[in-house]
């Protein structure tokens, strides 16, 4: 059986990471689970998965989010429909450019311009209906990890390699360094003040 290995840093401390080793047939969400294991989290809020590295940029990367967030049943046919038609728009709106001959600086502008007022599409999945094995990671990737929307506890994911377990089930930790932060402070108000102690 295929084993991904992942080392997962608190963004705003570097310093602080754990090394997780998952099968591959087991999902994001899976990921998820080991991700809150390893750091002593409470997993009770919502989460996303960032495959470009940015969370809400719009990008053609996907978005795999907590599956209870899914208001209705995932259909791909909708969210294919939806950038078949952005990017319909986007080369027509390209071709007029090209046809009033716009110069290229005053047509990049213009193409800023027009995504800030169309943003392209984000590709979203439950995170439950991804095998990290499908994912076609390469080593060294890196994507984000952001859990709680409110406090917003952002985690950098990187694929270090694959590797074998005969009998495997679940996430487990096989290195870490540093003391994980407290998730939930005595006092609220001091959650930002301690990011900034330990980054």
């Amino acid at each position: 059986m295929k084993t991904y290995f992942f080392k997962v840093k608190l963004s705003y401390a570097k310093r602080i990471w754990r090394k997780i080793e998952i099968p591959g047939r087991l999902t994001l969400d899976n990921l998820h689970s080991g991700i809150q294991g390893a750091f002593g989290f409470a997993s009770d809020h919502p989460y996303s998965f960032f495959m470009s590295g940015k969370a809400w940029d719009n990008s053609s990367d996907f978005e795999y989010y907590s599956p209870e967030l899914s208001e209705e049943p995932f259909d791909p046919r909708k969210q294919a429909k939806e950038e078949k038609q952005f990017l319909r728009m986007e080369n027509e709106f390209r071709h007029t450019l090209d046809e009033r001959n716009i110069e290229a600086h005053e047509a990049t502008e213009m193409l800023t311009f027009f995504h800030e007022l169309m943003p392209k599409p984000r590709l979203k999945l439950p995170a439950s209906k991804v095998r990290i094995e499908t994912l076609n990671l390469k080593p060294k990737q890196k994507f984000l990890y952001l859990f709680d929307y409110g406090d917003e506890w952002y985690f950098e994911v990187e694929f270090l390699k694959e590797g074998t377990e005969e009998e495997m089930f679940s996430p487990r930790i096989v290195d870490s360094r540093g003391k994980a932060p407290e998730q939930y402070p005595d006092n609220e108000d001091d959650l930002d003040e301690g990011k900034e102690e330990i980054s």
